[in-house]
């Protein structure tokens, strides 16, 4: 009996040592990967949720900051992405429009063929909210041209009325000058019998 606890506790001697090794190992693999992403992943969530709760100027200044202050350059980019997606909502200028499909070509490019993480509502909210603008855009420049296309009906109707007064004064000043000049002839008839021959 004194050998086999002799045994057993060699074998638990090497095996404690070697579990506790592995133990911490990975545990310090697994532990310290999440504890970082999930410093770095807090202020994205904070960003996201003031994204989709629409106050997107505060949201962009999250985004801005998370993007300046990024340790890794994966966290720089998901900042990009969602900076992108902000400037988007936010964009009612063509140029501001450029420059967030700017960021996002950039966001894309460095991207690469990593997979897509980032929250895809996000961009689909952002691409909803320029769909509304264009369709604005697109009624407010119908209206214009319904409106130009008015008063241009309405000023052809005014110059062709303009054309059809002066066409009858035209008329009109013709039969006065006929008149006149047959009773000018006329005149001149009773004027040359009047004179004594």
């Amino acid at each position: 009996m004194h050998k086999w606890s002799s045994l057993s506790f060699r074998r638990l001697n090497q095996l404690v040592p070697s579990l506790l090794l592995l133990t911490l190992c990975s545990s310090c693999s697994v532990l310290h990967p999440v504890a970082s992403h999930e410093k770095n992943a807090a202020p994205q969530a904070f960003a996201e949720q003031l994204f989709l709760k629409g106050d997107f100027e505060n949201a962009t200044l999250e985004y801005e900051q998370i993007y300046e202050t990024a340790l890794s350059a994966e966290d720089r980019n998901e900042a990009l992405y969602g900076l992108a997606c902000t400037q988007m909502m936010l964009a009612h200028t063509e140029d501001q429009l450029v420059e967030a499909i700017n960021n996002l070509q950039r966001w894309d490019a460095i991207k690469g063929s990593a997979p897509f993480v980032e929250n895809r509502h996000l961009l689909i909210l952002a691409l909803q909210e320029q769909r509304e603008l264009i369709k604005e855009r697109k009624n407010r420049l119908a209206e214009r041209e319904n409106q130009q296309n008015a008063l241009i009906a309405n000023q052809q109707i005014k110059i062709a009325n303009m054309t059809a007064t002066l066409e009858k004064q035209n008329n009109q000043i013709e039969k006065l000058q006929t008149q006149i000049s047959e009773l000018e002839a006329i005149d001149k008839n009773v004027q040359e019998k009047r004179k004594p021959l």
